[in-house]
């Protein structure tokens, strides 16, 4: 065999050697993919018979804004506030018993009551530097939240009776966030933390039309492991008749009534 046959045969040889050394080999792919949406849920009592405490919006973050959809949504689950402090639903009417309907006769301190509803007797008075206070002319509700994200509220109120010489420009408006506490036996909050974010000043509540969100907040209220209602924090609405929160004789007398409704969602 000549030389260079033998150069063909090893080159070939060391080819096929190669071959046989490479191993095979496969690609796998593994993609993991988990997505969480945001999702707020308000609870105080459902707006049929008032039961509480019951969840009436469910919203989850998968629109723009305050488009968000809720999963409990209709009007026949819409929800009522409770009273501060309380899980008694807040009533749907305007009379009563127990909702700012008290004004304390104050001259230094409160030296008598008078009941606007029914009026009572009371003792004579020194009417030197007396005069009517309107420190309990307040009107106090609140409705909780638990949520896996930051959240906003847009609240919009609507005037829906009137006599005499009240106005919604007479109503004093604000509203403040609890953490934690304990309310109608219910602890809540024990597994929350503070939402943050901002409150927006009202002068009144005619101004509390859809405009300015009541309250943007920029963290989650769930701070740990817990239950919906650990993992609360409530809000608090202050509504107070007169100017500066204080009713005096100047005002004038009459009724005025608003209902307002709070829209959370997921900016």
């Amino acid at each position: 065999m000549s030389y260079r046959k033998l150069l063909l045969a090893g080159a070939a040889l060391a080819a096929s050697t190669l071959a046989v050394a490479t191993p095979a080999n496969a690609s796998i792919i593994d993609r993991p993919h988990f997505k969480v949406l945001g999702v707020v849920i308000v609870w105080a009592a459902d707006e049929t018979n008032g039961n509480t405490p019951i969840a009436t919006d469910f919203v989850i973050d998968d629109q723009t804004g305050s488009g968000d959809t809720d999963l409990i949504g209709g009007t026949t689950t819409d929800g009522r506030t409770v009273l501060t402090g309380t899980l008694t639903a807040t009533a749907d009417s305007a009379s009563t018993a127990g909702l700012g309907s008290v004004l304390d006769i104050d001259n230094g301190a409160p030296i008598a009551t008078v009941d606007t509803d029914s009026p009572s007797s009371f003792s004579a008075f020194n009417v030197t530097g007396a005069s009517l206070t309107g420190d309990a002319l307040t009107y106090e509700s609140s409705f909780y939240v638990a949520s896996n994200t930051a959240f906003a509220i847009d609240g919009v109120a609507t005037q829906t009776n009137q006599s005499g010489d009240f106005s919604m420009t007479d109503i004093g408006y604000e509203m403040d966030v609890t953490v934690s506490g304990t309310d109608g036996g219910l602890a809540f909050g024990g597994n929350a933390q503070d939402p943050g974010g901002t409150f927006t000043s009202f002068a009144d509540l005619s101004e509390v039309d859809g405009t300015n969100p009541v309250f943007v907040g920029n963290q989650r209220t769930a701070a740990s492991v817990g239950t919906i209602v650990a993992q609360s924090v409530r809000f608090d609405a202050t509504y107070t008749l007169g100017a500066g929160g204080v009713y005096d004789l100047s005002q004038g007398a009459g009724e005025i009534q608003a209902d307002v409704v709070y829209t959370v969602y997921v900016p």
